[in-house]
């Protein structure tokens, strides 16, 4: 009996802890890798955090309000290495986003790449780190 109920004790700390570590890089249900779509706006503010960057980008909305757009980016150390960091994109500086979008419609996005005004694109997923 004391066997079994040690048995039930790992296999349920397994799967809690499997669990979480398969949440973690669930994107294929929460972004529509099958489309990419361009936000243009303004950076509301870089959200520089592991596990992954976030940006915030106010988007005039249909009916002429801001919709605040969330997009999710690569984890702190592999922008790093590509020469990103906490200050390379502004509060206030325009941006277009080229993003995989939530599946759901609501305002979220997986960033593929940011191009700034002047045309240079910055933040691009899967670029090589050497």
């Amino acid at each position: 009996m004391k066997q079994t109920l040690v048995v039930v004790g790992l296999v349920a700390a397994l799967l809690s802890v499997s669990g979480k570590a398969l949440a973690h890089h669930g994107r294929g249900n929460r972004y529509d890798f099958d489309t990419e779509i361009a936000i243009q706006g303004t950076v509301r503010e870089l959200i520089w955090r592991n596990p992954h960057i976030a940006i915030a980008i106010d988007v005039e909305g249909e009916d002429g309000k801001p919709v605040t757009w969330l997009i999710e980016h690569s984890n702190v150390n592999t922008l790093a290495r590509l020469g990103y960091h906490r200050n390379t994109l502004k509060s206030g500086q325009p941006v277009t986003a080229y993003i995989s979008p939530g599946r759901e419609g609501e305002p979220i996005g997986l960033c593929q790449r940011i191009v700034l005004e002047d045309g240079t694109v910055i933040f691009v997923r899967g670029a090589d780190v050497d």
